[in-house]
């Protein structure tokens, strides 16, 4: 049976603005933005195509399906797609040899981004006009006689 593809979509947050994805991972709390290119072999993994037809839906011939190759392995790496346990039957495109077959501007791109987690965001430091007795005041500032950061 051929390799179907299928995106994750539990404990995902998705946010599509123009022509990127922003995808948050609530397992990892690690946020990624793709590219459109990568975005749209993203949602053609609905676990019904193989990765042939993936790239036939593409298009661009044989330079769209090194890059559907190619960023597959990606949305696996960046635990994107659903995993059966099964390691991937796929024979992964090195990025220069990706570029050397269709150039660098053909290339998706998926990037990571560091999102703190909700507590980290947080500020431990109280400002002007805030009671310095819960928190410290925020450097530069320092408490005065009536408890309040000044």
């Amino acid at each position: 049976m051929a390799n179907r593809p299928k995106a994750r979509s539990d404990q995902l947050l998705v946010q599509r603005t123009g022509e990127e994805t922003l995808v948050y991972d609530e397992r990892t709390h690690r946020a990624l933005c793709l590219d459109a290119r990568a975005a749209r072999v993203w949602q053609l993994c609905d676990g019904t195509r193989s990765e042939r037809e993936i790239a036939a839906s593409y298009g661009e011939g044989a330079a769209g399906a090194a890059v559907v190759s190619w960023t597959l392995t990606e949305l696996e790496r960046s635990r994107l797609l659903e995993s059966d346990g099964a390691e991937a039957a796929r024979a992964a495109l090195s990025r220069r040899a990706l570029i050397r077959n269709v150039g660098l501007a053909a290339i998706p791109v998926i990037i990571a981004i560091t999102a703190p987690r909700a507590r980290a965001a947080v500020s431990t430091c109280s400002t002007v006009g805030q009671p310095c007795t819960t928190n410290p005041c925020c450097p530069g500032l320092t408490c005065t006689a009536s408890m309040i950061c000044q």
